[in-house]
């Protein structure tokens, strides 16, 4: 994928994502009439430009809008915001934090207790991922014009200090439809995926499976939460973690993946997508 979003940079935003989901996926989309869940995300992607999907883009204004909709005592703490790597007080943060953009996906710099930091060195990491706007990463269109910060939260981590398992709830058409779980994210990543009754779905998506999770306690708050968080928005992932009791709700996601993740079996796509309510984009292609 790297390589062809090099090769397709010069494309608009319908013939990009169109070819790189023929080379992803190895068939043709159709946007007109989409039918899987990636072609969903595709036309989601093209057509819809509410305003209101800046919000999960920005991972500021997200926590606003968190606190406002379902209360603050589900947020991560918040260490600060930045404009400037200069301005980031690298050697006074309380560790162990994680340092993030706020108008990204995936980039972040997890910083233990025992860790040495060169600090020239994360701040080069800082600029690069400033200067990186991410609507033109996959054409996702909600991060065009968000402000580019930078922030660090405090680390989670379960009861052994390590990481805990990713949680994400997936609305669809104001519903839950699929939940899944993510461990081992930064190490040997696994993914499990589940009905809203915790029954394993028939399918993997995009990682291997690892062992069943056990239900968690919180469940029916997460359902509550995420079709909540959701109400506004025709699609929403709303992402979790759990440490002992206390719910946490990490971020908001509009395109997981870009689209560009994929279940195993192929079909199983389809059978996601039919919950999707949101109408065809004229002239997609």
């Amino acid at each position: 994928m790297s390589i062809g979003r090099v090769l397709l940079r010069p494309f608009p935003d319908s013939v990009y994502l169109r070819l790189g989901y023929r080379i992803f996926f190895g068939t043709w989309p159709d946007y007109r009439h989409p039918h899987s869940f990636n072609e969903h995300i595709h036309e989601y992607m093209l057509r819809c430009r509410d305003p209101m999907l800046r919000i999960p883009a920005d991972k500021i204004e997200s926590r606003h809008y968190i606190a406002a909709r379902v209360g603050a005592d589900v947020l991560v703490p918040l260490l600060g915001v930045w404009n400037r790597p200069e301005d980031v007080p690298l050697s006074e943060l309380p560790r162990p934090f994680v340092l993030k953009p706020t108008a990204a996906s995936g980039r972040v710099l997890i910083v233990r207790a025992e860790d040495e930091l060169d600090e020239d060195e994360v701040r080069d990491r800082m600029r690069c991922w400033l200067r990186r706007c991410y609507s033109h990463v996959n054409r996702e269109w909600c991060y065009r014009g968000v402000p580019r910060r930078l922030m660090a939260e405090t680390l989670l981590s379960d009861d052994r200090g390590g990481l805990p398992p990713d949680y994400k709830a997936y609305v669809i058409g104001g519903k839950v439809r699929f939940l899944q779980v993510d461990r081992g994210r930064f190490a040997q990543h696994t993914r499990n995926v589940y009905d809203p009754q915790w029954n394993p779905l028939p399918a993997r998506w995009t990682l291997q499976k690892h062992e069943p999770d056990p239900r968690p306690a919180c469940l029916p708050r997460m359902i509550e939460l995420a079709e909540t968080l959701a109400e506004p928005f025709e699609f929403l992932r709303v992402d979790y973690y759990v440490i002992g009791e206390q719910l946490y709700i990490g971020e908001l996601t509009n395109y997981p993946g870009a689209g560009f993740e994929r279940f195993i079996p192929s079909g199983y796509a389809w059978e996601i997508g039919k919950f999707w309510s949101g109408r065809p984009v004229s002239g997609a292609g």
